[in-house]
């Protein structure tokens, strides 16, 4: 496994990547959630045979942290640098929670040169934080971790103050690539899903290609929660876009 920085301008990005690139298997692009950095996706990067490359967006991870910039925009120049210096060419992006939103908005933008999309456990807004949002993630603990050890506060305020919301909604019709949504469905989980039925239908009627998985057992953290049955279904996704 490769582990390499990306200058965005002065903003250094940092990247995992596995595997080699092959011309009849698509490359795969992971976007993390939130907080995530590159290395939440190591489970993917080692157990998918194929060519995999995960970011840490700014903030996040190793990757440098700049004193502005944190709309969708900076993020989507973070994923273009790296989509650059790889040379990724169809190829397939999973976005998981708040990286979903920045998967759909690289995608509508790019999908010319994307082979498939998946989505996971978001709605398909990007949303803009509210009151509260800096010092609720700054203080919170998942799986015994604080997330400051993965997220500088210094990026959650600029998302607080930079982000704008997008609502990418009327658009989802636009794509022309084949979409597949995960979706968590165990009510009783810690951290339930964010996808309402009304929401998983305005997916499945507005992307006519579009696919459902149902991850009875998960709630919203379905990388964690149902490991094994999500990489093997992110292998099948790619697998079914191989070129005959």
């Amino acid at each position: 496994m490769k582990s390499f920085f990306v200058h965005n301008e002065s903003v250094k990005i940092h990247v995992l990547e596995n595997g080699i690139f092959s011309s009849k298997t698509p490359s795969l692009l992971v976007i993390g959630g939130l907080w995530e950095p590159a290395e939440r996706a190591i489970p993917i990067l080692s157990e998918l045979s194929s060519h995999v490359v995960a970011l840490s967006f700014r903030g996040r991870g190793l990757s440098s942290t700049p004193a502005t910039g944190y709309d969708l925009d900076d993020h989507l120049s973070d994923i273009d640098a790296v989509v650059k210096h790889c040379q990724l060419q169809n190829y397939c992006v999973l976005g998981f929670s708040r990286g979903a939103s920045y998967a759909l908005g690289w995608s509508f933008k790019n999908q010319q040169n994307m082979r498939g999309l998946i989505l996971v456990d978001q709605p398909p807004i990007h949303s803009k934080p509210g009151l509260g949002y800096v010092d609720f993630w700054s203080n919170l603990v998942y799986l015994g971790v604080p997330l400051l050890n993965f997220m500088r506060r210094r990026a959650l305020e600029g998302l607080e103050r930079d982000a704008i919301e997008v609502d990418f909604s009327s658009r989802l019709s636009q794509l022309q690539i084949p979409v597949t949504f995960f979706v968590g469905r165990n009510k009783e989980s810690k951290i339930p899903s964010d996808i309402s039925d009304e929401t998983l239908q305005l997916y499945t009627q507005a992307i006519p290609s579009c696919e459902v998985v149902k991850f009875l057992k998960s709630g919203h953290m379905i990388p964690d929660e149902e490991q094994q049955k999500y990489i093997l279904e992110i292998a099948s996704f790619i697998k079914k876009r191989e070129c005959k």
